[in-house]
């Protein structure tokens, strides 16, 4: 396996996936393998059972977020008010509705690309990860079942929601398979580029919040400071793109693609017309600045 393409969860931001994938497909730059959590895992899907990416940019630009999940108030006291019985605060049906209208599982089955999806199974708390051989709807469902919001999805009787909760960014499939060039799509510049120090409680909160989406993806990158000087003091693990991070993947390549600016609480949910050219803009932007030079020598 020589590529591969890691598609992060962030809901709304998904956008900004559509963005990176139209650069790459620009340069015929062709994954061997995708991964995807959450929305990243619907981007997955839809990418591997065909649709194009003037089809993907499309459905992002033509679908709001009462097309794919409704909170009214009698939904949402509902799920206030029970408290011996979980009920979501949003109905999914929307959602459900438009991947079995966009969605072929029998072309996902036969995709030239290798789609994993992550999952959580509630019950043993192990990451669960499906290919395009096991993949059906409810598969989807449960990779983007947002916790709280969404509500979980059965599979083989046992309940599964979001992986995001503990692997936002799933690279970790491709490392294990060994892929040699691997693009990292991030949804925020935490993790890809130095963020200034916090100053108000709300910037605290945003980037307590955004540690929390890269945490997994940190963790699991390869580290090699630890061998190479293993009485050092003070062990970091390495940042993208660096030489530390290079000789420890030992000739796996290691690329990130990633916003230049903090998105906010509100583009999580925010699906409108306007957030999602303005990311798939930025996706495709972003994308060609930082992977240009990588990618063309």
């Amino acid at each position: 396996m020589k590529r591969a393409l890691i598609l992060s969860g962030g809901g709304a931001r998904g956008a900004f996936q559509v963005g990176v994938m139209k650069y790459l497909n620009e340069i015929n730059w062709t994954p061997d393998l995708i991964c995807g959590t959450s929305v990243g895992a619907i981007n997955a899907v839809a990418y591997g059972s065909g649709m194009s990416i003037d089809q993907m940019t499309r459905l992002w630009q033509t679908y709001r977020r009462k097309k794919m999940f409704r909170i009214t108030l009698p939904i949402l006291l509902r799920s206030l008010k029970s408290r011996r019985q979980f009920s979501p605060m949003s109905d999914t049906r929307p959602l459900e509705q438009l991947l079995e209208a966009n969605i072929t599982v029998d072309a996902l089955r036969n995709s030239k690309q290798e789609i994993i999806i992550s999952t959580l199974n509630m019950i043993t708390g192990q990451i669960e990860y499906f290919n395009q051989q096991a993949i059906k709807l409810k598969h989807v469902m449960a990779a983007s079942a947002i916790p709280g919001l969404f509500g979980w999805q059965y599979i083989n009787n046992v309940p599964y929601w979001d992986a995001g909760l503990m692997v936002n960014t799933p690279i970790a499939p491709a490392l294990k398979l060994g892929a040699k060039e691997i693009i990292v799509v991030l949804h925020s510049p935490v993790g890809a580029f130095n963020t200034r120090e916090p100053r108000s409680p709300m910037d605290v909160a945003e980037l307590v919040f955004e540690h929390f989406l890269i945490g997994s993806y940190t963790n699991s990158l390869p580290d090699a400071s630890w061998q190479i000087n293993p009485d050092a003091h003070c062990h970091k693990t390495p940042l993208p793109n660096s030489p530390q991070l290079q000789l420890a993947a030992k000739g796996t390549k290691i690329l990130t693609a990633a916003p230049t600016r903090m998105l906010g609480f509100r583009s999580l949910l925010n699906f409108s017309l306007r957030q999602a050219n303005t990311l798939i803009d930025e996706g495709y932007n972003n994308a060609r600045m930082q992977l240009k030079s990588h990618l063309l020598n």
